[in-house]
């Protein structure tokens, strides 16, 4: 039996998404001898039928009666093309297909609901799927996902290598991935006491603010930059589209903070909050004030304990075990009743 994984190609460098199913694929391809399915991210309605059937017979030339597929979902190549995929994949007989959720489309952006069924149906013709968190799934099961074998994610890692040899420092500054586009909440940053380090470009807005600007940093630069720099990583939106979206998601940023060894800040609603609260993580408020209070009233010995506390859980990220438990386990389910 061999597991095979889809792996998605194409999109921009810059892409999270793509970032994300490339970290899975080369930990189960050069950790857990998976075989990779590339898929490249494309127009696909370009395609004629036969064009179509003919690149997905290539997708999956390597797959022999017998053998299991995980598909990393979403493709960004919509859901006819994942329902034509499977429907190659089930040509084969005694073939076993994990459905591994890294986002749910319908839910991500507004207007897109009307996709939803669609891939609930995508799911449903798996035999075990991989959700991000409980409450992913439970939202999952309300639209009708009747799949029987699911397990959950909680926690992305970073495979990413750091200078351990020093924690980092006790700064009062909170890390901030992401751009004034999409988290507008940043132009309001009014700490004179906190200061904002920011992955963004200033355009004029951030004059007279408390915020570093540091730009677009590449990966190992930005988790070294961090980790020298110290303070907390922040996970947070007031868009409510992606504040109700946050509420079920499994958050990339979270594990490149952590992984960058420094403790996080997020919301109460965080699936990942009662974790982060019991192993001394970071911080879990209710609004950005609060946290700006309880950075500003942080002790160097209260630092301290969740640096040491986020090295030790960093181990993990760092090391690719959340990912290697977790795909590990959806093969072992599905032949283990």
């Amino acid at each position: 039996m061999q597991v095979h994984i889809t792996n998605l190609h194409g999109q921009d460098s810059k892409s999270t998404a793509q970032r994300a199913q490339n970290m899975v694929t080369e930990i189960a391809t050069k950790q857990l001898d998976f075989n990779e399915m590339g898929l490249y991210c494309y127009p696909v309605k370009s395609d004629s039928p036969d064009k179509l059937s003919g690149r997905l017979d290539g997708i999956i030339s390597a797959l022999n009666p017998g053998d299991v597929v995980i598909l990393q979902t979403p493709t960004w190549n919509g859901t006819h093309y994942e329902h034509r995929l499977l429907d190659k994949i089930r040509g084969y007989s005694d073939v076993k297909i994990i459905a591994f959720i890294h986002d749910v489309e319908a839910w991500m952006f507004e207007g897109m609901e009307f996709v939803l069924d669609e891939y609930i149906k995508v799911y449903n013709r798996c035999d075990l799927v991989i959700s991000p968190t409980e409450k992913m799934t439970a939202r999952l099961r309300k639209h009708g996902l009747t799949v029987k074998k699911v397990i959950n994610q909680d926690f992305w890692d970073h495979p990413v290598a750091v200078d351990t040899a020093t924690f980092p420092p006790f700064n009062r500054v909170v890390n901030f991935i992401g751009r004034d586009k999409k988290f507008d909440f940043v132009k309001n940053w009014s700490a004179a006491d906190v200061k904002l380090i920011l992955t963004d470009t200033d355009t004029g807005w951030g004059a007279g603010k408390n915020i570093e600007f540091i730009g677009y940093q590449n990966d190992a630069d930005l988790v070294s930059r961090m980790h020298r720099t110290g303070g907390f990583g922040l996970v947070w939106s007031e868009n409510p589209l992606v504040r109700d979206y946050m509420k079920y998601c499994v958050s990339y940023k979270l594990s490149t903070y952590l992984a960058a060894g420094i403790p996080v800040i997020v919301e109460p609603d965080t699936p990942q909050a009662n974790t982060i609260l019991a192993k001394k993580l970071g911080l879990v408020v209710n609004s950005l004030d609060e946290a700006v209070e309880q950075v500003k009233q942080m002790t160097p010995a209260d630092y301290q304990e969740m640096v040491v506390a986020v090295e030790h859980f960093a181990q993990l990220i760092r090391g690719g075990y959340f990912t290697k438990r977790l795909l590990t386990q959806a093969v072992f389910d599905l032949f283990y009743d």
